[in-house]
């Protein structure tokens, strides 16, 4: 099988090698479970045994250290994400996965006759190796490209995160729009959300090209959420055991704020967020102090309606302006 990302053979032989270890838990996202046979030969030449998780693996704040734990591995292998930086209780290697495919050439025909001069440029940790050449090869057709500061979580200027986007919001006055390369759109919409500029988002696999400047239908469905949940009377308030969706101070401010305006509130510990438990639970609606992607992202797979914390202050103080949830607007 052709191996579209790099899984840094030699880095992960050395960690095992100075950790000793003899059996390694690997968890990986579902975009590189394909590979599990490519990585398990990689570390039996090490003569190290190789456990996979099933569980989910969100993000860098999604790490299996108890399943590890559990398995009787020596370290965890954590796949496609950047570290955090987060505390762990066991030896952790991140491998970024990084594409090997340069986005360089799919840029340059995607920003031809646009007329952004002053031009924001973002993407995520799978992409950002190639951003020194992106920014070069925008400056040489007449742009002036910027890269803002990463956030709490981002681990590299540029790279943005569905719960940090600090490294556009940090650039929101200087730029006149932005250029994403990467895959997906919820990336590119979250940064025209957090800033209100115009993005370009650039797939460098396909070349396909998006411009992201009224994201309309995306706000309707969310209002639609919002007015769905506008008469409940009962709320959950879901908070998660996962290192990095543990935001128990904000769900304890969330309760509070739902008590005073008179709803009853009961708080619900998850690993993963999932609509079975809060429909059994006989709530109206809830509210996620987990992964600010869960409600966004998830929304058809609830019956109920399920609100970011941003959500459901705009409903509580009848505001207007819709803000996403991350680490800016958050205590994670």
């Amino acid at each position: 099988m052709r191996v579209e990302y790099e899984l840094e053979e030699e880095r992960v032989r050395r960690f095992l090698r100075s950790r000793g270890a003899r059996r390694a838990a690997v968890q990986l996202p579902e975009g590189l479970r394909r590979y599990a046979g490519e990585i398990a030969e990689q570390l039996g030449r090490e003569g190290v045994e190789a456990v996979f998780l099933g569980t989910s693996c969100y993000g860098a704040c999604d790490l299996a250290e108890e399943e590890a734990r559990r398995a009787g591995a020596d370290v965890l292998l954590h796949y496609g994400h950047a570290d955090m930086g987060l505390p762990t209780s066991l030896p952790v290697l991140f491998v970024e996965a990084r594409m090997r495919v340069s986005p360089v050439e799919a840029v340059i025909g995607a920003v031809k006759g646009e007329g952004l001069g002053r031009v924001g440029v973002v993407t995520t940790v799978q992409h950002v190796g190639f951003l020194p050449q992106v920014l070069d090869a925008l400056s040489s057709l007449g742009f002036r490209p910027l890269v803002g500061r990463p956030g709490g979580r981002a681990r590299y200027e540029g790279q943005v995160l569905g719960c940090d986007l600090s490294s556009a919001s940090s650039l929101r006055e200087e730029v006149e729009g932005f250029l994403y390369f990467g895959t997906g759109r919820f990336h590119p919409l979250a940064v025209h959300l957090a800033t209100g500029k115009p993005v370009l988002a650039v797939n460098p696999l396909t070349g396909r090209r998006e411009r992201i400047s009224s994201p309309e239908e995306f706000l309707r469905r969310r209002r639609a959420v919002m007015m769905k949940a506008a008469g409940a009377s009962s709320f959950a308030v879901v908070v998660s055991t996962k290192p990095g969706q543990a935001r128990f101070g904000l769900a304890e401010s969330l309760m509070e704020r739902l008590r005073k305006e008179g709803r009853r509130a009961v708080r619900v510990v998850v690993d993963e967020v999932r609509p079975e438990p809060l429909l059994e639970l006989g709530v109206e609606a809830a509210v996620c102090a987990a992964c600010p992607w869960v409600p966004l992202d998830d929304a058809p797979r609830f019956e109920l309606p399920l609100l970011t914390p941003p959500e459901l202050l705009q409903l509580l103080e009848g505001r207007e302006e819709y803000r996403l949830d991350s680490v800016e607007a958050s205590d994670f």
